[in-house]
């Protein structure tokens, strides 16, 4: 998820109301990250209850054990939330009461230079969750043909000049290749007209760097996977909640939502989508493009 340096859990009080815990549940945090809204969902489903942490990042995993201990009830894996029917098998818990994720970088991904994930710390062009995993940022942006980056700038960064910065890479990894985040920042900056870079709020490789991270993790395929799974291992009346902050993200969640509905799989208990206050906003800007939707599983599904 996308946090200030402090770990601020964004949507924190929207989620745990959205959520509808109570003591002795199941429930799996499939991005439990810094474990900032694991924290207070711990705290709502004792006594009895037990909590699945799902990380693919092994240091985040690692200071989750530190944080809340290696008591039974907390268990810990090393794993893409899509593949959490083999997490439940390997847990001993055919069903959950209720679901969490919160997508993409976490603050202290962002403030680890050497990961690739930040425009603001020069690194290696890395941008990889799981550091065990072969594909990089680099190998994509060093390999991958002009006319297929410039699909994935368009289609997962909404990137208005995605064929002129593709060509900018092609022409400039044939004199070297791309290896550092400020060596490519630099140069998207400088393929995007100066005229449109002005008036912008974010810095002009944002969308460039948003969408190679998208590919490196295959974000968009690990959420389609896990909504085609999700309520197949929750309980009625349990919840779904999941927070996006990509326009791309939340269609994907918007229409499996929709589709699950149709199904009489769930129930929405929200019409639309949930957005931070704008005092939380203005505590922590990283909220801004955040947007949390919800889904109940029916007890007279299946």
């Amino acid at each position: 998820m996308e946090r200030d340096a402090a770990h601020v859990p964004v949507m924190l009080a929207e989620t745990i109301e959205h959520l509808k815990l109570r003591p002795g549940q199941i429930v799996l945090d499939g991005t439990a990250g810094g474990g900032g809204h694991a924290a207070a969902v711990w705290e709502r489903i004792r006594p009895g209850g037990r909590l699945l942490l799902l990380d693919r990042d092994r240091g985040a995993l690692e200071r989750l054990m530190a944080r809340f201990g290696r008591g039974g009830d907390v268990r810990y894996f090393q794993a893409n939330f899509c593949d959490l029917d083999q997490v439940l098998a390997e847990a001993g818990h055919p069903q959950i009461d209720g679901a969490l994720l919160d997508l993409g970088t976490s603050s202290l991904q962002l403030a680890d230079g050497e990961r690739g994930f930040s425009l603001d710390r020069a690194g290696p062009l890395d941008m990889r969750f799981d550091q065990t995993q072969a594909l990089t940022a680099a190998i994509i942006v060093n390999r991958w043909h002009a006319d297929r980056l410039a699909s994935l700038f368009r289609d997962c960064g909404d990137q208005p000049f995605s064929r002129r910065i593709a060509r900018a890479i092609v022409e400039a990894r044939r004199r070297k290749p791309l290896e550092r985040t400020d060596e490519l920042a630099d140069l998207v900056t400088a393929a995007i007209p100066a005229s449109w870079r002005h008036r912008q709020k974010i810095h002009p490789a944002t969308r460039v760097f948003q969408s190679l991270r998208i590919a490196t993790n295959d974000e968009y395929g690990s959420l389609e996977t896990f909504l085609d799974k999700v309520f197949r291992f929750m309980k009625p009346g349990g919840r779904v909640v999941i927070i996006a902050f990509h326009s791309g993200e939340d269609r994907i969640v918007k229409n499996r939502f929709r589709d699950a509905a149709r199904e009489g799989l769930v129930t929405l208990p929200v019409a639309g989508l949930i957005t931070p206050t704008p005092d939380e906003v203005a505590a922590n800007p990283r909220s801004r493009s955040s947007r949390l939707r919800v889904a109940e599983r029916l007890r007279a599904a299946g």
